[in-house]
């Protein structure tokens, strides 16, 4: 047997100066830099469009606006559009400056989980996990494949990482030392973290739990407790009151995308919401272990986000911990993990692995967890033993090199070899688009755009043209948009790959035009034109039928073509209407194109059949319209199978949905039926 003296010196000899382990500490940034900037200028391959989001917002926070909270985009905290509006300042506008922003934060979030599962192991003291606790997790995080590629996908659910450690990691040191200074600084980091995800609402509970393990284990509850939780809650509410003022007066915007996304909003049986969450839960089971995410964005589709032997690491760390439950700080681990996992199985339309993004650092120290408790004990029975044997301490500190070296290398070989050469990519990550708001940001300003298919709105377009306003995009599978005369050059820009009905109009509308740009665009082989025409060039549009007819002095009809005039049963006739706006609307219309005849009997009206929609099936609503443009709305009416032989009339006219207030008709050239102009008469044969 060893002597109390030489067990005591084995033990001291796991101590490590903090010098050395902050030497660590910085080759471990080190490694972690290299995965987080390791060809970042080019993969991602571009921004997409939440990413892009965020640079536009940025765009609008260097003109000025200072926003507590974003109301556009389904509502988004603001800090994360600020540190990009940051990197735009130093770098200027690029899809980098949005993704550097995303690495850099990641980057911090490695010594802030370092600081949390020091803190979390300093209590099993002059053991393994006190002394390498931290710097292993640092470690593994370093060289998770989860983290990275939500680090270099660039939005804002990546600062919950490093938020969640930070509050960790001062709720556990203020409980350790009970100094009021950190209990300070639990609840600033609280308050600070409302404004970056949805996430960080979850924080309060976790704190609250946190304090209540504290308080049983010690069974006591002390004036001073009190005071230090409502220093807490108190700093953390000072912090979020411009938050909470915007949401009470915002009432339908704040957190608008949790109501879209809770997976039991729709009613139900309490059996079947049940059954949906216990499904939901296992599918986040398998996220860690089995089943990752489909989206190419963000994983190889269905990776797994913890690789094969971390995911074995972690089902072990959650026995580890549930075996020292008693201990206020493993409890506390538990919860952490599963009180930030339950966002993932509670939602039903998102990524489960952003959702469960508070739960990684959980998730990581528990898993440091499982890797080093077998060492310390392997060094402790070696500490008692008379003739101690040193191989198997040594063989196991060779398997956790070897699952370190194997993380390391399969998240490269993952995310910069197979995910990086997926051709999906391109697509994926919505390069073509960013192409193309890139040409346009080359036309001159005083240049008139108009583009199709409708992307004007998408924000990578709208980024990579430097956000320029007055972009007319348009449908062309559905309805073509043209000015009746130019007023200054412009271009109609059409990806003619994916529609092909523009084009050709154009050429036969505006002859004096001309090809001036034809691309193909990437693998996927999107062709992009522009056909420019210079200013006061008038459309040649000729309608089979003239008619005129002008509905409350907003918008007018100026003719139609039809695809015949004698039809039967069963057919589908083709009607395309020329509207042109005569004002600037607010509202946007329905237009409806019905058949009347004699009474049906099925529905007590003369209604045989409709088409009822915004015009270009919503492309172009009448909100966009400009006066002086032509609309060219193509409708396609089926007639019913057992229509009765006869004579038919086509009308058609607008209303306000959902009041189906319908506009009133002004002025017409043509016959009408109330609110309706009367387009034509149609034979049915049998």
């Amino acid at each position: 047997m060893v002597s109390k003296t030489e067990l005591h010196t084995s033990n001291m000899s796991l101590r490590i100066s903090p010098t050395t382990k902050l030497i660590l500490l910085a080759l471990i940034i080190l490694i972690g830099a290299f995965f987080r900037f390791y060809r970042l200028s080019s993969l991602p391959p571009g921004d997409s469009y939440d990413p892009a989001y965020y640079g536009l917002d940025a765009l609008r926070m260097r003109s000025g606006e200072l926003p507590v909270y974003l109301g556009n985009n389904f509502g988004r905290e603001a800090m994360f559009s600020y540190i990009v509006a940051g990197t735009f300042a130093l770098l200027g506008v690029s899809t980098f400056g949005i993704h550097l922003a995303a690495a850099f934060i990641s980057l911090l979030t490695l010594p802030a989980v370092y600081l949390a599962a020091d803190e979390l192991f300093r209590r099993d003291r002059q053991t393994l996990l006190a002394a390498f606790g931290g710097l292993v997790a640092a470690l593994i995080l370093a060289l998770s494949f989860w983290h990275l590629a939500w680090s270099r996908y660039s939005v804002r659910a990546i600062l919950i990482p490093l938020f969640i450690s930070l509050l960790c990691f001062f709720l556990l040191r203020a409980l350790r030392t009970q100094r009021s200074r950190y209990f300070l600084l639990t609840g600033l980091v609280m308050g600070v973290s409302f404004y970056t995800y949805q996430l960080a609402q979850l924080f309060p509970v976790l704190v609250g739990l946190g304090l209540l393990y504290e308080l049983a284990a010690r069974r006591s509850l002390s004036k001073k407790d009190g005071l230090h939780i409502l220093l807490v809650y108190g700093t953390a509410l000072v912090i979020a009151l411009p938050l909470v003022f915007y949401a009470a007066s915002h009432p339908g915007v704040f957190n608008q995308r949790v109501g879209d996304v809770f997976v039991l909003r729709d009613p139900s049986s309490i059996s079947e919401q049940l059954a949906t969450l216990g499904q939901n839960a296992w599918r986040v089971v398998k996220m860690y272990t089995v089943e990752g995410d489909t989206n190419l964005q963000i994983n190889i589709p269905q990776r797994p986000s913890l690789n094969p032997l971390l995911a074995l690491f972690l089902m072990g760390g959650v026995g580890l911990a549930l075996y020292r439950w008693r201990r206020p700080q493993y409890l506390f681990l538990l919860t952490w993990l599963a009180l930030m996992s339950a966002p993932a199985f509670l939602a039903d339309d998102a990524a489960l692995s952003k959702r469960a993004l508070g739960a990684l650092p959980a998730a990581i120290i528990l898993i440091t967890l499982a890797l080093l408790w077998p060492l310390d004990w392997l060094q402790r029975r070696q500490a008692r033993s008379a003739s101690p044997a040193t191989w198997p301490a040594k063989a196991y500190a060779l398997l956790l090199a070897a699952v370190l070296l194997f993380t390391g290398l399969n998240t490269f070989r993952d995310y910069f070899v197979t995910w990086a050469s997926d051709p999906g990519l391109y697509t994926a990550y919505d390069v073509g688009i960013m192409e193309i708001g890139a040409y346009i940001s080359t036309l001159p300003a005083s240049e008139t755009i108009y583009l199709s298919p409708s992307w004007g709105d998408h924000a990578s377009l709208r980024l990579h043209a430097n956000d320029r306003s007055g972009i007319r995009t348009y449908d062309g599978n559905y309805c073509i948009v043209y000015p009746q005369q130019t007023t200054s050059q412009t271009s109609f820009l059409v990806i003619t790959s994916n529609e092909d009905h523009s084009l050709p109009f154009l050429q036969r509308y505006f002859p004096q035009g001309r090809m001036v740009h034809d691309a193909q665009l990437g693998p996927d082989g999107l062709k992009f034109v522009n056909y420019q025409v210079p200013a006061g060039v008038a459309s040649a549009f000729q309608p089979q039928h003239a008619v005129y007819a002008n509905w409350n002095d907003e918008l007018s009809l100026l003719g139609y073509d039809l695809s015949g005039d004698t039809f039967q049963p069963g057919d589908t006739l083709t009607l395309t209407l020329y509207f042109q706006p005569l004002t600037s609307m607010s509202a946007k219309y329905t237009t409806y194109l019905h058949l009347l005849g004699a009474e049906n009997s099925a529905t007590g009206s003369p209604l045989w059949a409709q088409v009822d929609r915004e015009p270009c099936f919503q492309s172009y609503p009448t909100t966009w319209w400009r006066e002086g443009e032509i609309i060219q709305d193509t409708f396609q009416l089926t007639l019913p199978p057992d229509l009765p032989p006869g004579s038919y009339t086509l009308t058609s006219g607008f209303y306000l949905w959902p009041d189906l207030t319908q506009l009133n008709i002004v002025a017409t050239d043509h016959e009408r039926a109330d609110q309706a102009v009367i387009l034509q008469p149609i034979e049915v044969v049998p």
